[in-house]
């Protein structure tokens, strides 16, 4: 077989490889087993995720969180938020309604990218004001298959008086 031969049969394969290396790893058992919605794919570039878990923040910053939970995230995600008594939409939406009901919720920062673990992570960096709290911080921190949100941790800290003028923004 000659070089060329063999080249003109290797490049589609290897256009295959490099197209798969631009998408999510996948884990298809985690994401049917959590019950990612139709709405979401379990393959996707960094770009689509991106957008996804844009849209998902945007969607709770207008209080719609049942639209938000039950377009992008997993019927049965995995939750370490220490406030919400569990896993899943359900319990989620439960706790938001009533907790940000009076809050106003300010994007600041968006990302996405790999972990060290090869995992794909969301970050968002808010900024909270609610008038049983007053001015806050949160950071949302979610585990993506795909444009699908199967896992998140999330910390808050109230702004207080800081010798550092840029503090918190």
């Amino acid at each position: 077989m000659h070089f060329s031969t063999f080249l003109a049969a290797a490049l589609p394969v290897l256009a295959t490889v490099a197209t798969l290396n631009q998408s999510t790893p996948f884990n298809g058992s985690e994401y049917y087993s959590l019950g990612c919605p139709n709405s979401t794919k379990p393959f996707a570039s960094q770009q689509e995720q991106l957008q996804a878990i844009t849209n998902f923040d945007n969607l709770l910053v207008q209080k719609q969180f049942k639209a938000a939970y039950n377009t992008y995230a997993a019927t049965n995600f995995i939750s370490h938020v220490a406030r919400i008594p569990g896993n899943g939409t359900a319990l989620a939406i439960q706790y938001l309604v009533p907790a940000l009901a009076n809050t106003t919720l300010t994007i600041l920062d968006v990302w996405v990218g790999l972990n060290a673990q090869g995992d794909v992570k969301s970050t968002t960096y808010f900024k909270g004001n609610s008038q049983a709290r007053g001015l806050g911080v949160i950071v949302d921190f979610w585990r993506m298959i795909g444009t699908c949100l199967v896992e998140t941790w999330e910390v808050g800290a109230p702004v207080t008086n800081s010798t550092n003028p840029i503090a918190y923004f």
